[in-house]
């Protein structure tokens, strides 16, 4: 789905997740604004732009969340936004438990999530 940050700023993230005080900003053609939570997945092909354009982007409209998931590190790395922009809070690896800042109360097991099936149903 398209994310319009501003006039010249398109992007279209893997994931997002918006909090329902700021449902508004979903229209019937796209999200117009920052979501909170934005997850890329990063590919040889995406890589370099979600960890530099992309996140310096939404960093500037106001991302609150951003994830970078490395499914051949199997790794996510979880950024929240401070005053120069992101920081990186801790990149999770298997075997851990994801407590998301934004989504409090909803962990995520990082070993279930990278499981075969998962990986399976992710590219089907």
């Amino acid at each position: 789905m398209d994310v319009v940050l501003s006039v010249e700023n398109l992007l279209q993230p893997d994931i997002l997740f918006i909090c329902k005080e700021r449902l508004d900003i979903i229209t019937d053609k796209n999200i117009q604004g920052a979501p909170d939570l934005v997850i890329e997945i990063l590919s040889s092909a995406t890589a370099e732009r979600d960890r530099g354009l992309k996140k310096k982007l939404y960093a500037k409209f106001g991302v609150r969340e951003y994830w970078l998931v490395d499914p051949d590190k199997e790794t996510i790395e979880v950024l929240t936004l401070a005053e120069e922009g992101f920081e990186s809070i801790k990149a999770y690896q298997g075997g851990e438990i994801l407590q998301c800042p934004l989504l409090k109360g909803i962990p995520l097991n990082i070993t279930e999530i990278f499981s075969s099936s998962t990986r399976n149903a992710m590219t089907q």
